[in-house]
């Protein structure tokens, strides 16, 4: 087992090597000058020579190979540059906006889940029921409607027409429950139908219909062999869900005027601060990693099945590798 967490932490870094030099190369071959961009975002009047200076000065001379090595070389040290615009660090700007975005898809999460479980329970034990019916017709609905669309219409209900809540998710406590639901409601609409299907595949099985025919009581079988048994899947859809919510949220926190980091990205994309879409992507996905890495880490503790074939691999491995004798 030591062995499969250490092959996930040498992928996990080369995963990030590579999306660094993806988004150093990608900023490379972007038009526009970046020493002309700082020379614009500090309103100084330049001329041919001082953008010289200003390029030797930034290193933007030398090759491509050289430029990144320097740049990995600082973020390794923890020097993510400057923005373009404001001059300020741009690990502050990392700090303080990717804190928002995961505390919005925390919540997103809870929500989810609060909504999707008990539904997914309900509607497999009252499988073909009218309200199962309606449930699988809900979730279909809502499935084909962008998740920007269910906040607009979120908006204009609760917020133009009767007032309830603010527009602006920054406005007061009340300003987080629109974007909150808007992403909760879409992925209940995807979890539910999952959730439901394995839950029934779970009730339906010889181990849940022998711990009845035992006399076990209901309570005590949906804790100990479904809702254990579908737990791994349940950590799977929440790893997904989370992965891309730390970068996929860009359009609802612009909607709602939420301070994340893809509201932060779509600002600097049109604004062409490079060193802060390279800070955010580099973020965003060592973000995505680690949520990654920690649901892996526990399907593989809490699945039997996972942790037998992690020490089979192993004992193979090893089989492989130890040299064979002779005898004589």
């Amino acid at each position: 087992m030591t062995r499969y967490f250490i092959k996930l932490l040498f992928q996990m870094v080369l995963i990030l090597l590579c999306v660094s030099f993806l988004s150093f190369l990608l900023v490379y071959l972007a038009k526009g000058d970046p020493a002309e961009s700082i020379l614009n975002a500090q309103g100084i009047p330049y001329t041919k020579e001082l953008l010289e200076v200003k390029r030797a000065e930034m290193g933007l001379n030398d090759s491509f190979i050289v430029q990144y090595l320097r740049w990995l070389g600082n973020i390794l040290h923890g020097n993510f540059g400057i923005t373009f615009r404001s001059g300020a660090p741009v690990w502050d700007q990392l700090v303080f906006y990717f804190p928002n975005t995961l505390y919005l898809a925390l919540h997103i999460m809870v929500v989810t889940l609060g909504l999707s479980l008990p539904l997914s329970f309900y509607g497999a034990y009252h499988m073909g029921s009218r309200f199962d019916r309606f449930l699988v017709t809900v979730c279909a609905f809502l499935n084909a409607i962008p998740n920007f669309v269910i906040g607009i219409l979120l908006m204009i209900v609760f917020s133009v027409k009767l007032g309830w809540f603010p527009i602006q998710s920054t406005a007061n406590e009340w300003g987080l429950i629109l974007p909150i639901s808007t992403m909760a409601l879409g992925l209940s609409s995807r979890y539910i139908p999952q959730l439901r299907t394995a839950i029934i595949e779970e009730l339906q099985s010889p181990a849940v219909e022998g711990a009845r025919g035992r006399g076990i009581p209901e309570g005590r079988i949906i804790l100990k062999d479904v809702l254990y048994n579908t737990l791994p899947f349940i950590l799977t859809l929440v790893s997904l869900s989370l992965g891309s919510l730390l970068g996929g949220v860009a359009i609802i926190e612009y909607l709602f005027s939420w301070p994340g980091i893809g509201k932060m990205l779509i600002a600097v994309v049109v604004n062409r601060d490079y060193p802060l879409v390279q800070g955010a992507v580099l973020v965003i996905t060592l973000g995505v990693l680690i949520v990654n890495f920690t649901t892996q880490a526990l399907i593989t503790l809490l699945n039997p099945k996972a942790r037998h074939s992690q020490q089979s691999q192993s004992l193979v491995f090893k089989k492989q590798a130890s040299p064979k004798r002779y005898g004589g």
